[in-house]
């Protein structure tokens, strides 16, 4: 044999080195163009966020400093009154409704009394009915006798006991005349959808959220709307952040979002002279949609400098194609030996009954004087002769339909297949081993279900349990119609229709999750080397998928498994 030359060997390694720099040049051209890209993604991305929140501040900041301009409007006006002038005076519930009239934000102007009722208000007639709101956290935060607080009280988010929607209080404490609060308050109350309506205008992806909140973590307005808003809150993770921005103006962060959980890019604000925040959360889904798009001639430049790689792609198929063959040879020597099993057991069974029959054999010749034990003996001989009839007649129905075809065109009568299979397998899975079936028909399959497949599946489940029952058991078969809805949860790739459930048991010892979620994977197995190749039940799953159905198992160790073939019926 004629030895390669230097310059060939040389040829082929340039070649190598030729393909590979074909493929990892455009790569590395390809890589450093994306993480530019992302980083500049990245960095226009934040600009933008806190732009965002720096706005979404001002626009927080404008409509709580209305409402404030209102209260103090509201004290102005009833300087000196008593609370039974208030709620005795016409002119000043007039002038609560004009001063809520010019207030787009605001949801009404109270004056509660310090019995936690109702003296004055815009959201009702005049005069004001005493409704009773003493237990609102905005009144019980200024006790009679309490300091004066600079910065309002804002409650939380409750639904108005007057008008029925949801609003948020921003309240002050009526002052006596030594300087301390006389358990009265003055209340502007805001919309949270006068909020969330700007909000939705703002938002750059639908992805996006926007959160407007108290720093002990109470919501006041967000998008997307949170489904119980009285009782809304951040999460308990978002303690540290919240203690953060107490400490300072703003924090930007990325990753995931302390408020909802996904994947963002955040900046938050604090309100100025309030304890409340904003928070504006910018989906990542979107920023990389942007990337994408900057991406997009790269990649096709990328694609076009590697278009010679369809040589290694033909050789990769070549490659697929001889492993394709391979496994088509393995799955013909797995159903050989499936056969072999078939006609080891039967060889074994034989020869017991030829046994039998030598001993009747010799009976007769020690009893030839005696009618009566002769036909006796004779009566047995032919309960044997019986018996291997039936026995090779079940075994060549079965060897024939594992040939070329399937013996029949209609649609597959599994009551009595199984019954015939199981009483097949009862007599040459070895000693030890039972097998029942409680299967009643009729129980027809779809047309397109091969029976010799099927018998083949159910032979290949019975040898695996065998094994898996070292002591000897018992492996039962069942069958039944199982009608399968949209999508369930027990075989969610199903369509909707009616099904035939096989199930085979056995009392063996059982599989691990960790085996039972490789079910039927190619050349998994839990056998020792060289007692399993694996691709029995690969053979079984591929052939029920093909039927149009589905594998499934169950397991516990010590106490056996069930295999469970989903199958179309007819």
């Amino acid at each position: 044999m004629k030895l390669p030359s230097r310059a060939m060997l040389a040829g082929a390694r340039a070649l190598r080195l030729l393909w590979a720099i074909s493929v990892l040049l455009p790569l590395a051209g390809l890589g450093a163009m994306a993480w530019q890209a992302w980083q500049a993604t990245v960095e226009a991305a934040e600009e933008r966020v806190s732009r965002t929140a720096e706005m979404l501040r001002e626009h927080a900041l404008r409509a709580f400093e209305t409402q404030e301009i209102a209260i103090a409007a509201v004290e102005s006006r009833v300087a000196g009154m008593s609370w039974d002038e208030i709620r005795e005076s016409r002119a000043l519930h007039d002038f609560l409704l004009t001063l809520d009239a010019v207030t787009p934000s605001a949801g009404g102007v109270t004056l509660v009394d310090p019995a936690g009722r109702f003296a004055a208000s815009s959201t009702t007639s005049f005069p004001t009915p005493p409704v009773d709101v003493a237990g609102r956290d905005y009144v019980a935060a200024h006790p009679p006798g309490s300091a004066m607080r600079e910065a309002p009280t804002i409650g939380k988010v409750i639904t108005s006991r007057t008008v029925g929607v949801l609003i948020f209080p921003m309240a002050r404490p009526r002052r006596r005349d030594d300087g301390l609060a006389d358990g009265g308050v003055v209340v502007a109350t805001l919309w949270p959808h006068y909020f969330q309506a700007f909000y939705r205008s703002i938002l750059e992806a639908p992805g996006d959220t926007v959160t407007l909140f108290r720093l002990d973590g109470a919501v006041l307005a967000a998008v997307p709307a949170p489904a119980q808003p009285e009782t809304a809150a951040l999460p308990a993770a978002a303690g540290p952040l919240l203690r953060q921005l107490r400490r300072g103006p703003g924090i930007l962060l990325h990753g995931p979002s302390p408020i909802d959980g996904q994947p963002r890019l955040m900046a938050l604000r604090r309100i100025p002279g309030h304890d409340v925040g904003v928070a504006y959360g910018l989906s990542l889904s979107a920023l990389r949609l942007d990337w994408r798009r900057q991406m997009l001639v790269p990649v096709i430049g990328a694609l076009a400098a590697m278009l010679v790689l369809g040589g290694v792609t033909w050789w990769a198929e070549r490659a697929a194609r001889q492993r394709a063959a391979a496994e088509a040879r393995s799955r013909t020597a797995e159903r050989q030996a499936t056969m072999g099993l078939l006609a080891g057991g039967l060889a074994h069974d034989f020869g017991n009954i030829t046994q039998s029959v030598m001993a009747a054999a010799v009976l007769l010749a020690k009893h030839a004087e005696n009618p009566a034990r002769v036909r006796q003996v004779a009566g047995h001989l032919g309960r044997h002769a019986e018996r291997a009839t039936a026995l090779s007649r079940r075994m060549l129905d079965t060897t024939r339909r594992n040939g070329l075809g399937s013996e029949a065109d209609g649609p597959v009568e599994l009551a009595s297949a199984l019954r015939e299979l199981a009483q097949l397998l009862d007599s040459t899975l070895g000693a030890g081993i039972r097998v029942r079936c409680e299967v009643t028909g009729p129980l027809l399959a779809a047309p397109s279900l091969d029976r010799a497949e099927l018998e083949t599946a159910v032979i290949n489940l019975a040898a695996n349990a065998r094994d898996a029952m070292p002591r000897g058991g018992t492996i039962t078969i069942t069958a039944a119609q199982l009608a399968v809805p949209p999508r369930p949860a027990d075989a969610p790739d199903l369509p909707a229709g009616v099904y035939i459930r096989l199930s085979l048991r056995d009392e063996g010892e059982g599989m691990a999750p960790a085996a039972l979620a490789r079910l039927g994977e190619p050349f998994f197995t839990t056998k020792p080397e060289g007692q399993g190749t694996g691709l029995g039940l690969a053979m079984v799953a591929a052939f029920v998928r093909g039927s149009g159905g589905a594998l499934a198992a169950e397991s516990v160790l010590g106490r056996g498994t069930i295999i469970h073939l989903i199958l179309p019926a007819g």
